[in-house]
């Protein structure tokens, strides 16, 4: 008769102590973080909030701001030892200076990212408030007193946003997953399900399902339950996904060019699918909420 495999507190000797209303993936907003208690024999070991493994940091409360942070650091460090040789060098061309900043800052900035799961305040850190725009205005040497947007600075060194490079990223990493071998981590981690447990009030955290489920529908016009058809073939996985990424890219700079056309006419921007129409008055709402809120000005009035 066999022995029966030892546990692996058994093996090593580790307690780890948690109690039952601790033992949540994803703490909600508004709850504190409280450390487990592991011991090695006698020895109680240190917990910390956030470790860096292969390069990118994993915190308790499951989110990405560390991560970023440090990516921005490190991609800042990198672009500014090419300032004098590149950057600054007047008789480089303007092409093969975005060309190596593609190549080699931008894999800088996203290392990791086909894993990451953003909010739009991510997105805007990325693209706008701290690097990618300061970067191609740092190349193409437009200064804030030119009063140039943004669309125009992608325009005039001819690359995509930063969306767009995170999309196509993850849009790859699901492929390479979705055809693995279903004994693999990767997939089997991609495809799970909590069993037990329940959701607590309010709005939920994003999972990185979530998120892709609502690229692939709302910007990139894919059908999620067609996932595992559509990156079968790897070559036409990836031709679609760059066709559709490029779309999303070209809609969202016709529009931020619409909205600001509209702002220096003094227009406002029209209601989307037609908005809500007071029946009192015939007002045009753009939201239902803001609808609803015009409505009780009629009644309190």
């Amino acid at each position: 008769m066999s022995a029966s495999r030892p546990s692996l507190s058994t093996r090593f000797g580790l307690t780890v102590t948690m109690k039952k209303t601790e033992v949540i993936l994803q703490p909600c907003n508004r709850s504190s973080y409280t450390s487990p208690k592991v011991t090695a024999g006698d020895t109680k070991l240190a917990a910390t909030d956030k470790f860096c493994y292969l390069g990118s940091f994993l915190s308790s409360d499951a989110q990405v701001n560390d991560d970023i942070s440090s990516r921005l650091a490190k991609a800042s460090q990198a672009f500014g030892r090419l300032s004098k040789r590149l950057w600054d060098d007047h008789g480089i061309r303007l092409d093969t200076k975005v060309s190596v900043y593609v190549a080699a800052i931008l894999p800088v900035l996203l290392y990791g990212c086909e894993s990451w799961t953003l909010y739009r305040h991510n997105i805007r850190k990325l693209h706008v408030d701290q690097f990618h725009m300061r970067c191609l205005r740092r190349i193409a040497h437009i200064r804030w007193q030119d009063k140039i947007p943004n669309t125009e600075v992608l325009q005039i060194c001819g690359v995509t946003g930063i969306e767009a490079f995170l999309m196509s990223a993850q849009f790859r990493w699901v492929g390479h997953v979705t055809r693995m071998d279903d004994t693999r981590l990767p997939k089997i981690a991609f495809y799970c399900e909590l069993e037990h447990g329940t959701r607590s009030l309010g709005g939920q955290r994003k999972r990185f399902k979530d998120m892709l489920k609502s690229n692939m529908k709302a910007y990139c016009d894919m059908q999620p339950n067609k996932l595992e058809s559509l990156t079968s073939d790897r070559s036409s996985w990836r031709t679609l996904f760059k066709e559709q990424v490029s779309v999303f890219d070209d809609n969202r700079v016709q529009s931020l060019q619409v909205k600001r056309a509209q702002r220096k006419t003094g227009q406002p921007p029209p209601p989307p699918d037609g908005g809500f129409t007071c029946d009192i008055c015939s007002r045009v709402c753009a939201s239902r909420i803001g609808h609803f809120s015009h409505r009780r000005t009629h009644i309190t009035s």
